[in-house]
């Protein structure tokens, strides 16, 4: 059995709670020290709980004119959690510049302006395993080129949450009378003690930052450029060019100037990376190129910067609208293929690992993939074909096997959904990948699985990892899984089994393998994906926590896997804190969940002692009413789980 606690609730005997992460008592408390130089950006995490891609600063000094936002690296994917900008990204992969796990942040004065910093401070919280003995490792970097950074002084551990030692960057030369054209980039970097972080910024309550930058921007004695665009806003697909830039100069030079031009986010819009101003002429003009990716990403600030010996750089900024590209509704692993065939008419079998809504669409094709990331230049060859597989109306239940036959022909068909092509899709028998994915046809926004028989194609920038992926043996002409079917306690769980090769039955000759009365065969084993039976914490995990312990946090929330399996959870759903009203404490609770808890009650937060009165079981719900009395008293749930 695993032993969890959560904090329910710091409450003040006035009965004004002040809400905390849930699961992070001891992380609840401790004070920001903040330097005392003047903070020119800080961050105040208090009442933000989503996994927003960014955090805008609530301190952000009028002279600076870059993005006020707080980002992640592509390694430090999103994490809810109360009070805090988290990521479940963070490894155990030590501390390094070319690490992608990292938060973010950029800073840069505007023009006529130059920028000097003096000290970072930030404080941090996250789930007790990350961050158990012998620690979590964290060291801020810096970079004025955007690309070439250098760590600052030596890592800082953590053993628990709180605020990290201040860190003084007066005496870095290169972060003082920084230019209104370069551009800082800070980084935080962590390594701690599980694959998977659950780390991050936290502010105990409103007011308190946690982070904190400080410095000062002074003016410059440099005549300014000018920059402008025209329009300001456009959308992503829009035709070249986008926009026209000018720049200019108040007084006309005898000989030509440079003007050096860089866009902060290339990805949505770019520029050319220089114009020349005449010798004799004030201005000139340069094109603005909107990036058509695949994201839904909404409308997106960028801004180009515009610098010349002799002069403070100019800030142009612009808007770029989303052409409306379409959310993928499945993830990767929701489904996976049981049934290749190169042979005869071509066939293919896939297994639902999750609900498939109805009417929903998957597209299949061979086409080769570039191996660039997904929306940052990914893409698909041309020519071959695709298949597009659409859901019945009544949906497709998790374990249903669909098998696509006559793939090659106009007779195609599907033995749940209904089937359409485009193009010709024709699998060889010498090699080949196919991959299923959302979007449109010809623009995937999601991968959902693969299958090759063929280890030269790519299936990077896809996001699939290796259980999303079948490897077949090479040149293999027909391939069926032959593993079980019915001795997991989760439909996710099937995926390493899938992925096994020893699992699968492959053949590769001359003529039709796939009708030559030797094993496999077509049509594919259409038995339908069913759970081993049992009941406890251990299925609900299987499913909703990638089999994970108790007093883990797969969702990365704040909320131990065991307490949002009393709770009911769904997987993935950020968990809220318990509700406050008339002087009662209410948890949510799972009829179902096979667990004990006991409600706990502390004045110190070292001493903990269950509650003798006040705690009311409703089946669907516990209840605890606060006692009365001017002490404060804290308060919080203990689950202990069954397996």
């Amino acid at each position: 059995m695993n032993l969890l606690s959560t904090t329910g609730m710091h409450l003040l005997r006035n009965r004004r709670p002040f809400p905390l992460g849930i699961g992070g008592l001891a992380m609840a408390l401790a004070a920001l020290a903040l330097p005392a130089a003047a903070q020119i950006a800080a961050w105040d995490f208090s009442g933000d709980n989503t996994a927003a891609a960014s955090s805008a600063a609530e301190v952000f000094d009028a002279k600076l004119d870059c993005s006020n936002a707080l980002t992640r690296g592509s390694g430090a994917g999103a994490s809810a959690a109360n009070n805090s900008f988290r990521s479940t990204g963070f490894g155990n992969n030590g501390i390094a510049t070319a690490n992608t796990d990292y938060f973010q942040c950029t800073l840069s004065a505007t023009a006529g302006f130059t920028l000097s910093l003096s000290s970072l401070d930030a404080r941090f919280s996250g789930t007790a395993s990350y961050c158990a003995t012998p620690g979590v490792s964290g060291q801020f970097a810096y970079s004025v080129d955007g690309s070439t950074f250098v760590l600052l002084g030596s890592p800082f551990v953590m053993t628990s949450s709180g605020p990290m030692p201040p860190l003084d960057v007066s005496v870095i030369s290169a972060l003082q009378n920084v230019p209104d054209a370069t551009m800082v980039t800070i980084r935080y970097y962590a390594s701690g003690q599980t694959t998977t972080g659950g780390w991050g910024f936290y502010s105990a309550a409103a007011g308190q930052y946690g982070l904190a930058i400080g410095g000062t921007l002074a003016a410059s004695a440099l005549p300014p450029l000018t920059f402008s665009a025209a329009p300001t806003s456009f959308a992503e697909n829009a035709a070249a060019p986008a926009a026209t830039g000018t720049v200019g100069i108040p007084t006309a030079l005898a000989t030509d100037l440079l003007v050096k031009l860089v866009s902060s986010d290339p990805t949505e819009a770019s520029v050319p990376a220089a114009v020349t101003i005449a010798a004799g002429t004030t201005s000139a003009n340069f094109p603005i190129l909107a990036v058509n990716d695949l994201l839904v990403d909404g409308a997106q600030g960028l801004y180009l910067t515009a610098s010349a010996t002799g002069y403070s750089s100019a800030v142009q900024t612009l808007t770029v609208t989303d052409d409306g590209d379409a959310p993928p509704n499945l993830g990767p692993g929701a489904i996976a293929f049981v049934g290749f065939n190169a042979d005869g008419a071509n066939d293919l079998a896939f297994v639902a690992l999750a609900p498939i809504a109805a009417s929903d669409t998957i597209f299949f094709t061979d086409k080769a993939w570039n191996g660039l990331e997904l929306g940052k230049g990914g893409a698909f060859a041309s020519g071959e074909g695709v298949i597009t597989w659409t859901a019945p109306a009544a949906g497709v239940a998790a374990g249903t096997v669909v098998a696509l036959n006559n793939l090659l022909n106009t007779s195609r068909s599907a033995s749940v959904g209904t089937l359409s092509a485009a193009g010709s899709f024709n699998l060889s028998g010498d090699g080949e990948t196919v991959y299923a994915y959302q979007g449109t046809a010809s623009a995937p926004t999601g991968f959902i699985a693969a299958i090759a028989s063929w280890t030269a194609d790519p299936t990077t920038g896809t996001c699939l990892s290796t259980s999303h992926i079948i490897h077949l043996t090479n040149h293999a002409d027909i391939g069926a899984y032959v593993g079980s079917r019915s001795d997991r306690p989760g439909f996710a769980t099937y995926l390493d089994a899938i992925a096994t090769p020893a699992n699968w039955l492959t053949e590769d000759g001359s003529g039709d393998q796939g009708h030559n009365g030797i094993a496999p065969e077509v049509p594919f084993d259409g038995t339908a994906f069913t759970l081993a039976g049992g009941t406890g914490y251990a299925v609900w995990a299987a499913d909703h926590a990638d089999s994970q312990t108790a007093d883990a946090d797969a969702d990365g929330d704040g909320v131990p896997n065991g307490i949002e399996y009393f709770m009911g959870e769904p997987r993935g759903t950020f968990t809220s804190n318990p509700t406050v009203l008339l002087g009662k404490i209410t948890w949510r609770r799972d009829v179902a969940a096979a667990a004990t808890y006991a409600v706990m009650t502390s004045t110190d937060l070292v001493h903990w002692e269950p509650a003798t009165a006040g705690v009311k079981d409703n089946g669907d719900s516990i209840e605890f009413t606060l006692p009365e009395g001017p002490t404060r008293v804290f308060v919080r749930l203990e689950v202990d789980t069954e397996p």
